[in-house]
């Protein structure tokens, strides 16, 4: 959603930092949104090195956005994205994406403190930075596969407290369904009975709802 936009063709400046996936996959899922080809037919191009075709399009569809794949940042390697971002733009990004939650590093010690700290963290840095901030997290064991609404007692580590939005997702057939299981301004519903359907096509990565 956020290299393709809105409808009216505007874009927010992005810094995603990408610590559970690797740059390889990013970019063939990018290609994807960008062409509107399968992931199985960019992939196949990758492997006998016919990509040229898509790099320009890539290189367009997503020059709002800038990636890091470091596998376990702390909150001081994120700091020094953000002033990194803001000197060679002038500004600091609209959005930032922490992918996920988990990969930020916060010292050892107990798991579900330190995904806590993590929260504390970036809502910190949103406020001092006036950036939207979008984190990706697990939900507890009986709600990993995903097929059914996820509600708020389903968060891993239960760290629901500090974040003003959440939102669950689950998948049914070609449907993803989005449960706002918290909403500080608005409605929400903790159970997930309430949920906003989108037809998700996952081989082309678009989304429509």
């Amino acid at each position: 959603m956020l290299q393709r936009g809105n409808d009216g063709g505007q874009f927010n400046r992005t810094l995603y930092h990408s610590a559970d996936t690797d740059e390889s996959t990013m970019w063939v899922r990018a290609a994807a949104i960008a062409t509107g080809y399968e992931t199985s037919d960019i992939e196949r191009d990758v492997r006998t090195g016919t990509v040229s075709g898509y790099e320009a399009e890539v290189r367009a569809a997503a020059s709002h956005m800038e990636f890091v794949y470091d596998t376990s940042p702390s909150g001081d390697d994120i700091l020094r994205e953000f002033e990194a971002y803001a000197v060679k733009y002038g500004v600091y990004p609209e959005v930032f994406v922490m992918d996920n939650l988990a990969n930020l590093y916060a010292g050892e010690g107990e798991e579900f403190a330190a995904l806590q700290g993590n929260c504390d963290f970036l809502h910190d840095l949103g406020r001092d930075t006036k950036a939207a901030i979008i984190t990706l997290h697990h939900t507890t064991g009986e709600y990993t596969n995903g097929d059914r609404p996820i509600p708020r007692s389903g968060i891993r580590g239960k760290i629901d407290k500090t974040p003003e939005v959440v939102l669950t997702m689950h998948r049914r057939n070609e449907q993803t369904f989005i449960s706002p299981v918290k909403n500080r301004t608005g409605k929400a519903d903790p159970r997930a009975e309430w949920n906003l359907p989108l037809y998700a096509d996952l081989a082309r990565m678009h989304f429509q709802g």
